[in-house]
């Protein structure tokens, strides 16, 4: 297990993450360290624990507006993530036929 250092509103934590996700948890914690300054310069001077539970409360609000807006393009395509999976399989297993085809030829002209 990997431990990473992050700033949460000029205070310091150290986390443990999975080894690899090192990155991806800095990345995350610089989002969430950028809500919590935009809300604390918004509403002044609070508890730290408030500014946290605001900062967490606006990103799952962008999360569930999210979740709706990709609903809704799901239901006005008439495709689901599940057809949208489908259709990159299926294009990369003809990809991968193509290419077996071509490499055949080859062989069989050789």
């Amino acid at each position: 297990m990997a431990q990473v250092t992050v700033a949460i509103n000029n205070q310091s934590y150290t986390i443990t993450c999975d080894d690899g996700q090192e990155q991806r948890l800095l990345e995350l914690a610089s989002y969430f360290d950028g809500q919590v300054k935009r809300i604390a310069n918004n509403v002044g001077q609070i508890a730290d624990s408030r500014l946290m539970l605001l900062a967490g409360l606006t990103i799952c609000d962008e999360l569930r507006e999210t979740q709706l807006r990709l609903t809704e393009l799901e239901g006005a395509s008439g495709m689901t993530s599940e057809d949208g999976a489908a259709r990159v399989l299926d294009a990369a297993t003809q990809k991968v036929r193509e290419v077996t085809q071509r490499l055949e030829e080859t062989t069989a002209k050789t």
